[in-house]
């Protein structure tokens, strides 16, 4: 029974999120999720408290897999031994293999934890390990600005919103570039810096 109930539940949250990624945060209803999720309209009340809590708890749910699969990513980047910049192409399939569902209803949860602090944790949390994953890729790139991580994830996800806005084809291979070229950007950058403060001293 405990297994069905988790197994009832998840189809819920699931439910949520193609809600969200189909219509907005203000689809999401309980009769709309129980209908999606194929399952009694009282499922929905059992299992959260309100409705705002459904919604709390499929932005987690949605969180969680996303830490899973960056953790998948980082265990890669450790154990691979790549060579200079592979590690940038692995990533641009993780992007391309990520459904464009999932990415509408992270952006839809970024503006509604904007106005919800409670959940803006979940929010700050995945941010936070991409950043921190962002960074180890620099470093294994040689590159150590304090500041490189942000813009790197930054550029990514900016990209991933130009991607669910224009009907085009996506053409990953613009991804990859410009990250090497971050890469190179921020290599320069500290070598110029470092020599600028070289030629002051003098």
């Amino acid at each position: 029974m405990r297994a069905r109930g988790r197994a009832r539940r998840e189809l819920l949250l699931d439910a949520t999120l193609r809600i969200i990624a189909e219509g907005g945060i203000a689809a999401v209803t309980h009769r709309a999720v129980a209908a999606a999720a194929g399952v009694p309209h009282s499922s929905t009340t059992y299992f959260f408290d309100s409705l705002d809590d459904m919604i709390g708890e499929a932005v987690a749910h949605a969180m969680a897999a996303e830490m899973d699969r960056l953790q998948q990513f980082r265990s890669l980047l450790e154990t691979g031994g790549n060579h200079p910049g592979a590690a940038i192409d692995e990533f641009v399939e993780i992007v391309r293999n990520q459904s464009q569902e999932n990415t509408v209803a992270q952006f839809e949860i970024y503006l509604f934890a904007s106005r919800h602090p409670a959940l803006r944790e979940h929010v700050e949390r995945i941010l936070d390990e991409t950043r921190a994953l962002a960074a180890a890729v620099l470093r294994s790139n040689g590159v150590t600005d304090p500041h490189a991580a942000a813009a790197v994830v930054a550029l990514i996800d900016g990209f991933a919103l130009h991607r669910i806005a224009r009907s085009e084809e996506v053409q990953f291979q613009s991804l990859a570039h410009a990250l090497r070229a971050a890469i190179v950007g921020f290599v320069t950058l500290a070598t110029t810096s470092s020599l600028s403060e070289d030629r002051s001293g003098d």
